[in-house]
């Protein structure tokens, strides 16, 4: 046997000369034994927490979830996907298609997740489990659409699971910018009838959010009649799901991701796997301050003990086997508390587990769970062990150490250990928007920075009333919230900025913000404003130009109510605007890009020479708008994805035969779609018959751009000389031009 353990050992359980030694050494395998055993409750309720909310989603998550690498969307005919419908370990194959989208009824509304789904998705969950209501789980009838909403979405509509008046569901058409004029053409609107029953996961994400409803409905709601946002699957018995898992990922390829029921959840049990390691980290300093009492213990049993270490020394002994031999104690010390420690709290997580002594109240039935869960893991007791035995050791390594050295001078030896706490500076690299709603605790906005194109929306979500926005800006620069009924506001910031945002949906227009002297300009302009009608509100604009030309806040009324408004002021005057702002501000990119625009729409008015601008056809073959050979040229500016053309190009075929005939008249039909597919598909529908083109990428393409178009359906006619000579936006309007210009 090692000299230097069988020494410790001795020592560790011999009577001492002081009875205090024994005593202190006592309380330090007690401090140990203490601190391991909370280690192992708290790790096991945390295990237990897991799995109960783990057990939850179940109820709604499917065992696979199979969605796109990149993007939101799928093809719903991939070769990839009908491959994995005949795979032999799947049992049930179903297909989903969800989006968010706001729900509203007798003057309430809300946003929600609008989950379409197979009729087979009975199949996947266990719906009895969740049911709410007496109904049956159904999700249409011919052509009526149920949807089965969560019990905290319908509170928050002050409804019931069998709800008399359908529900209206809104959602924006995809690739279109907000239309001021008329923002409802914006939105896709339908409506969902009451099955007469809910469901309740218990897990505010799901009850407090989720519709479930036919796929074909929400195909119909969000335009993607081809196209699909996951594939929900169920294993056949007997699978193993990791091992299907890694088939199935394999067999998919890199364009998808093939998750698990708690990858599907990452974000609630990564904060569950944090808030499990924070308490890990507090409770192992816990540890180290029980440590300090081995210290303690060994600092008196080296003082005790000095005749022995003279004896040993006289026997040869080194000073580094004197110091094994004290080391070997405090080792034991810490073994015996981890030991102790880990059968403790094994101990009483199985007394909860079983009797549930900790309870969440008095009266049962008032949570999910009336007693606190807990489950036990082995890798869990394996950690607890190592930690308690390194941090043991650490411990003692030290201040053994010195000791030793020092005991012939008999000199009282403290330990004082240094924790350095190092603290972030806050982060000067972002803007920080922080916004709060008096009667909105919960929904959904969007915010998109002006500079950019319109199309790139970032989705904020409001939670107990309030939401954090964080972004990166050099330049002071506005932003814009989009509230799903098409109202947009502005906020000011830049790098280093934190905003105060404050609101009411009573009364959306007049809002606040602070944290800049910008937005506090802002909010004076609409407290001047907010009872006046549209031309008044233009000139106190106009006003605020003149008199804050140095500021953003004048670039942006500028963009506001004179370039998107067809303003009534005449050019010259515009022109006036414009050089006041350029010479109060030479260097703001903002503005420049105002300039630019503004200078496009008066290079293409009536009577200005067309661009050479070439764009791409259906058939392949580049056209160039400054090289049109025919004695007119009609352009049409229209897109699929707004509902206001399809009138016009609708009727657009009776025109075009009424009009060609016996002219030297030609069509070119310019889309700006940005899904070639959707292009080509509402071509076919409408069989226009006339050239197309399409440059795929909405208000960015440069024919849209150089002929200043702000809205579809608009026309431009240009004749054989290569200049525009006639312009509008109505059927009317380009028949009765085609009728005057020869």
């Amino acid at each position: 046997m090692n000299l230097s353990l069988y020494i410790a050992g001795r020592y560790l359980v011999s009577k001492k000369s002081h009875h205090a030694i024994n005593i202190i050494s006592g309380i330090s395998v007690v401090g140990v034994a203490v601190a391991t055993a909370a280690l192992v409750c708290i790790l096991s309720v945390f295990n237990g927490f897991q799995d109960m909310i783990a057990n939850l989603f179940t109820a709604f998550d499917p065992e696979l979830k199979v969605v796109p690498a990149v993007g939101k969307f799928m093809d719903a005919d991939s070769p990839a996907l009908a491959d994995l419908r005949q795979n032999p370990k799947v049992a049930t194959y179903s297909e989903v298609l969800q989006d968010n989208a706001l729900v509203t009824v007798n003057g309430r509304q809300a946003m929600a997740t609008i989950k379409g789904v197979d009729d087979n998705f009975s199949q996947l969950i266990d719906f009895d489990r969740i049911r709410y209501g007496d109904g049956a789980y159904e999700l249409h009838v011919d052509v009526i659409d149920y949807g089965i909403f969560g019990v905290n979405l319908l509170s928050n509509l002050g409804l019931g699971s069998d709800f008399p008046t359908p529900i209206q569901v809104y959602a924006p058409r995809g690739d279109e910018r907000i239309d001021m004029t008329d923002p409802t053409e914006s939105f896709n609107q339908d409506e969902l009838y009451s099955p007469h029953v809910a469901f309740c996961v218990k897990q505010s994400k799901y009850d407090s959010n989720y519709v479930i409803t036919s796929l074909r409905f929400a195909r119909n709601l969000f335009e993607r009649d081809n196209q699909l946002s996951a594939i929900e699957l169920k294993l056949k018995p007997g699978t193993s799901t990791d091992k299907a898992k890694s088939e199935i990922a394999a067999q998919m390829g890199a364009d998808y991701k093939v998750l698990d029921r708690y990858e599907q959840q990452e974000d609630t049990f990564k904060i569950m796997k944090i808030e499990k390691l924070i308490s890990y980290i507090f409770l192992t300093f816990i540890l180290m301050i029980a440590c300090f009492n081995i210290i303690g213990s060994l600092s008196m049993l080296i003082i005790d003990k000095k005749n022995d270490v003279a004896t040993l020394r006289n026997l040869g002994a080194t000073e580094h086997q004197i110091s094994s031999i004290f080391m070997a104690e405090g080792r034991m010390i810490a073994l015996t508390g981890a030991v102790i420690g880990i059968i403790l709290g094994l101990l009483l997580c199985y007394i909860q587990q079983e009797f549930g002594v900790i309870k969440f109240g008095q009266s049962a039935g008032s949570y999910i769970i009336d007693s606190y869960p807990v489950s036990v893991k082995w890798t869990d007791i394996l950690i607890v062990f190592i930690t308690v035995v390194v941090v043991g050791f650490l411990s003692v390594w030290y201040p053994v150490r010195q000791l030793t050295r020092r005991l012939t001078r008999h000199a009282a030896i403290a330990l004082l250990p240094l924790i350095l706490l190092t603290s972030c500076r806050a982060d000067s690299d972002k803007l920080t928007i922080k916004g709060s709603f008096d009667d909105m605790p919960a929904g959904q906005l969007y915010i998109y920075c002006f500079t950019d194109a319109a199309s790139t929306f970032d989705t904020l979500y409001i939670t107990n009333g309030k939401f954090t926005y964080e972004a990166q800006q050099d330049q002071l620069t506005p932003y814009i919230l989009v509230f799903p009924n098409a109202i947009e506001q502005v906020i000011f910031a830049k790098n280093g900025q934190e905003i105060t945002y404050k609101a009411s949906t009573k009364d959306l227009k007049n809002y606040t913000a602070d944290g800049n002297s910008e937005n506090k300009l802002m909010n004076r302009f609409r407290q001047e404003t907010k009872d006046l009608n549209g031309v008044q509100v233009q000139e106190v604009a106009r006003q605020y130009i003149n008199q804050h030309a140095e500021s953003p806040v004048a670039v942006y009324l500028f963009n506001r109510y004179f370039l998107q408004e067809n303003n009534s002021y005449a050019a010259d005057e515009m022109g006036a605007l414009i050089d006041l702002l350029i010479k109060a501000q030479p260097e703001s990119p903002l503005l420049h890009e105002a300039a630019d625009r503004y200078a496009a729409i008066q290079q293409a008015q009536v009577g200005k020479a067309m661009p050479d601008i070439k764009l791409p056809t259906r058939s392949h073959i580049n056209i160039n708008l400054g090289q049109l050979t025919a004695h007119q040229t009609v352009l049409i500016y229209w897109a699929s994805w707004m509902p206001r053309v399809y009138d016009f190009i609708d009727n657009l075929n009776v025109t075009i035969d009424e009009y060609t005939e016996g002219r030297d008249l030609e069509f070119i039909a310019i889309s700006l779609d940005t899904e070639q597919y959707k292009w080509v598909n509402r071509i076919k529908e409408d069989t226009i018959r006339c050239e197309h083109a399409c440059e795929l990428r909405a208000w960015d393409s440069p024919s849209v751009s150089a002929l200043g178009i702000t809205e579809v359906p608009s026309y431009v006619i240009v004749d054989n000389r290569h200049t525009i000579v006639a312009r509008g936006n109505s059927l009317d309007d380009l028949e009765n031009d085609l009728m005057t210009i020869k």
